[in-house]
């Protein structure tokens, strides 16, 4: 057990140098990874509903609405109420804020790209099929205090 221990100990270590790495990577990184995700499913849905993003995000309405405010003050995303129900707000992404994703987007992916570079496509597809796995396992996990 004490191996499986350093194992994950190494794990950590390398996750967190990684995480640092790419954010020194990617310029004007001014977005938290929350932000991040918030924006990059706004960018790939064109817009959402509040309650989607906060379903997708796997965070409260609350906590997803307080991520949009900020979003909002910052010129970066715009809300739109539903012209037939007026409670139903839908949140897309202003001129701005396309341009900061799209620029942060391809910054990430070049880290993501040189991060690979020495792997084989069968490597990447087992360390694909690891990550698959711990995520799914994270999801697993979700609703139960963690460690």
């Amino acid at each position: 057990m004490a191996d499986r221990d350093q194992y994950i100990e190494n794990l950590d270590r390398i996750f967190s140098r990684i995480g640092r790495r790419l954010r020194h990577a990617v310029a004007e990184d001014t977005l938290t990874l929350g932000q991040y995700s918030l924006l990059k499913l706004v960018f790939d849905h064109h817009s959402m509903a509040v309650g989607e993003i906060a379903e997708q995000l796997g965070v409260s309405l609350a906590g997803a609405s307080g991520m949009i405010d900020r979003l909002v003050h910052a010129d970066l995303i715009m809300r739109t109420r539903s012209e037939s129900d007026r409670r139903v707000v839908t949140v897309s992404l202003t001129e701005t804020g396309w341009r900061q994703i799209e620029s942060h987007y391809t910054q990430r992916k070049d880290f993501l790209r040189h991060l690979f570079m020495n792997m084989s496509e069968e490597d990447l597809k087992t360390l694909l099929s690891l990550i698959e796995r711990m995520e799914e396992t994270a999801g697993q996990a979700e609703g139960r205090p963690q460690p």
